[in-house]
Formats: structure tokens, sequence, C-alpha cells
């Protein structure tokens, strides 16, 4: 069959992949699309003929798409999605089916998964909505359109129409075996256009892991992997940075993706010393929850090449990280910063404002106890309600919600699509900017900047990605 894998044309850069759905922010450039190299893998082997656009990376707008596909006459799409593009997303979609009325139109996502029947009901020029991750799906999908019959009661973990009724399969089982997967086709994709903001090298990333565990009340991701976590081996991960990553794209920055990375300190060791025995020599990302505070760990990582953790700080307040299932305390989120700069490795915290039980003086406190434990870096955000989690529910519940339009549901923005108890959403869309140039106009985080860039090296990289960085904040319009 004649495939397309797309993630879609939109007006300002945006991130489409899994529980991910920001604008680039801090980045530079797009993030490399990982769902779309497995879907491009599993098809390609199957000896489908294949076209794969990154149209956000590489500033492919309708008219360009369309005009390949007036030749390559597409009989299936598979499409990416994300809540505050899917206004847009779904006006395309329906571009799309019009203009090519023959091909068997499928979305994925995030929004789509919690909202399925409302999207088929609601968009009758969409096929199928696949639900949590697409990769198997996909595959028994593309397989009954080959036989040129779609079985009565749909396929397993779809929402699709079938003789004119949409039909809501039952869930399909997650897939333990993610070696079955393969590796992402990344020959599809220009790596040019995944350059890290900081190191400014091209990078990919690599899955280690999918799923967790926790129970988050903001967190889509289980919506996409699963509650439960699922690990690739050890052996398939070191081949396919020594292989195929390395080997046959010579990309040596590397993005080991997961819900979780550390949920399993065991795993993680094991990982770093085969690529410290294989002597790969990689730089690489992750995230680490910080009830994980291993020092063994962490040194073995940084030894790996790690060079920096992304955490979910959520709160400085013990009780709202209690309120939202985080299952951490503030304690732990300090000892682990300061775990992290004992061993080398860079921290970056986020921080959630808008949280079940937030007030100003909440508020105040979490800024106040960013400033006290001093991270490498740190974001403040606005909590934003996805469908699909208990803070969506909470807040329609309690009538906190004054912006209903999907374009704002942006994570990582700086506009709240909701207000908090005696605090409305212009004033918190201040509070958050100002959160920003109190944490980081302090002789403190001067301190540590000066300190990093005595090292020629990380002078350089500081001047390559700060000046993006900084002026999100300090910008005399905020």
């Amino acid at each position: 069959m004649k495939i397309l894998i797309l993630n879609p044309p939109y007006h300002i850069s945006i991130i489409r992949e899994g529980r991910c759905q920001s604008s680039q922010n801090m980045r530079k450039t797009s993030i490399p699309q990982m769902t779309l190299a497995y879907l491009a893998g599993i098809h390609g082997r199957g000896g489908h003929t294949l076209k794969v656009y990154d149209c956000i990376a590489s500033g492919i707008t309708n008219e360009d798409l369309f005009m390949d596909m007036d030749e390559f006459q597409p009989e299936a799409a598979f499409i990416n999605t994300v809540t505050p593009s899917i206004n847009a997303d779904l006006l395309f979609v329906e571009t799309f089916k019009k203009r090519y009325q023959g091909c068997f139109t499928v979305v994925f996502g995030t929004h789509v998964t919690a909202l399925h029947q409302e999207i088929m009901n609601k968009n009758s020029f969409i096929d199928c909505v696949i639900r949590h991750e697409p990769e198997w799906t996909s595959q028994e999908l593309i397989s009954a359109l080959q036989d040129g019959r779609i079985p009565d009661e749909g396929i397993h973990g779809c929402t699709m129409r079938v003789n004119g009724k949409v039909i809501v399969s039952a869930d399909r089982e997650y897939n333990s075996d993610l070696d079955s997967l393969g590796f992402p086709a990344w020959e599809h994709f220009d790596k040019s256009r995944y350059f890290h903001p900081i190191f400014n090298k091209p990078y990919v990333m690599v899955s280690a892991s999918r799923g967790c565990v926790h129970n988050c009340i903001f967190c889509v991701g289980h919506l996409y992997y699963g509650k439960k976590v699922r690990f690739r081996s050890i052996a398939s991960v070191i081949d396919e940075l020594e292989n195929h990553v390395i080997g046959k794209f010579g990309i040596r920055h590397v993005w080991m993706h997961a819900d979780d990375f550390t949920c399993s300190p065991e795993y993680v060791k094991k990982l770093c010393k085969a690529i410290i025995e294989r002597k790969i020599k990689i730089t690489w990302w992750t995230n680490t929850r910080v009830d994980k505070r291993d020092e063994e760990m962490f040194q073995l990582m940084r030894d790996a090449g790690c060079f920096m953790l992304s955490i979910g700080g959520e709160s400085g307040n013990a009780q709202i990280l209690k309120m939202i299932k985080k299952g951490t305390k503030p304690e732990h989120i300090k000892d682990t910063v300061k775990l992290l700069r004992k061993v080398g490795i860079s921290s970056l915290v986020y921080f959630l404002i808008g949280l079940p039980g937030e007030t100003r003086e909440t508020i105040q406190e979490t800024v106040d106890f960013a400033k006290q434990i001093n991270p490498d870096y740190v974001e403040f955000y606005p909590a934003t309600p996805y469908p699909g989690t208990e803070f969506f529910d909470i807040v329609r519940a309690k009538n906190l919600v004054v912006d209903v339009n999907w374009d704002n549901y942006m994570t990582g923005g700086s506009q709240f699509v909701i207000e908090i108890p005696g605090v409305k959403k212009e004033k918190l869309d201040k509070i958050i900017r100002k959160a920003y140039r109190k944490f980081y106009l302090r002789p403190a985080y001067a301190w540590i900047l000066f300190k990093r860039a005595l090292r020629p090296a990380e002078f350089l990289r500081l001047m390559s990605f700060g000046v993006g960085y900084f002026r999100r904040f300090l910008s005399p319009t905020n």
C-alpha cells in the first residue's frame, strides 16, 4: 500500500510526541518525531511504499504537501495530533480527506484518545482514531485494509467507521515486547532539522521504556503508553545506539526517551555499565523522579555520558504534592538537585503553577523553594487541564476553566486557561513571568553561570543557548 505518515503543518513550531504537546519554547529547532519514525520502520519493513513528512521541522505548508500527494495518491494516512493544535489538525484532515477521498485517514494522539467518540461523531471525514500508542494497531489496520475488509467489530485499539457506523473496539493490550518494534526509521527525516539547543548538534530519541506506574492527576502519559512500565532489553538499546544511531547516522547526541527513565535503578545501572563497557561515546539526557535518589546510579549515568536530567518538581508545597498524587515531598526535590550537582549532572526542574490547592501564598512558596534549591535550570509552567486527566475533571467541576479554546492549552506556555480561587487568569499570567525573573536574576544563580562559564566548552554552550532561553522572560513586554 501507499502510506502517508505525517506530522501536519501548523502556524507555529509545536511539539507532537506522545505526552509532549507544547511550543518549541526554549528549543531552536523541532524535536525528532520518534513515533512517526517507528511507524515508518514498521510499515517500511512490511514492504509498503511510504511518504513521511515532519511538516513542522521542514516548514512544509499544506500546499507543498498536497503537491506531493497529488502525485503520490496515498491509500492510507496516519496523522499525528495534540490538544493545542487539534482545531487546526481537524481542519487539515477535513481538507485532506476532501482531496483524497479514497485514502483511509487515521488520527492518533492523546487528545483524540481521550475524546475518541466525540471526535468521530463530530468529524465524519475521519475514518479512524487509534487510541493509545499507534504502532501495533496500525500494523493490524493496514493488514485489514490490504485484505479489503474491516471486521464488523473493528480493530482492537480503534474507534472507527465500519459499514457507516462508529465502532468502539476493545482496547488493545499493551505489548510488552518493545524489542519487536525494531528501530525508528530516521532515514526518512532530515536530521539536520533536529539540533539540540545547547550543543548545536543533531540528535535523535532512543526509547528505553514505556509507561508509568504513578498517578499524577495532570499527566496524559498514561493515555499513550499506559500505567505499566515496559522495558526494552539492554541488548536492543545498545544495538540501536552502537549500530543504528552512531553506526548508520553518525549521531552522538541522544534524548533517552521514557515516561519514567529511572523507575528501575537496576535497569539504568545495567544499561549505563553496558554503554561504558562498549565504550559508546554519546552525550545524552533524560528524566528522573525525585524519589530515586541513588548516587551510584547517577554516577554511572554521568560516566555513561548523561549531562542533564529533567525533574518534575511540580510544587514546593507538600500538601499540593499530596493532592496531585505525585508521591513525592519537597525535600526529595531538594536532595535530588543537591545529589546531581555532587555527581556532575545538570538539573532542569519543572514547576506547575495553578494545581489543586494553589493560592497566592503557595505560588510564592514554590518560587522561594526553587530559589533555595537553585537547580541549573527551572521552568514555571501554567498547570493545564488536558482531557483524560483527573485534573481536567476537577477544574471543570469547580468552574475554574476560563478558556475553552484548545489552541491555548499549551504545555510550557505562559498563558493560563484556568484561574484559582482568589487569583484571576490575567494575574496568574503576570505571576508566572515574574517568577522567571525572580529565579534567574539573582546573584546566587549568576554564580552558577559564572562557575560553568569558566570551562571553555561550557561557555560556548551558554552563549549559544542562553540568549534564546532567557529572552523569554527578560522581555520588557513580560
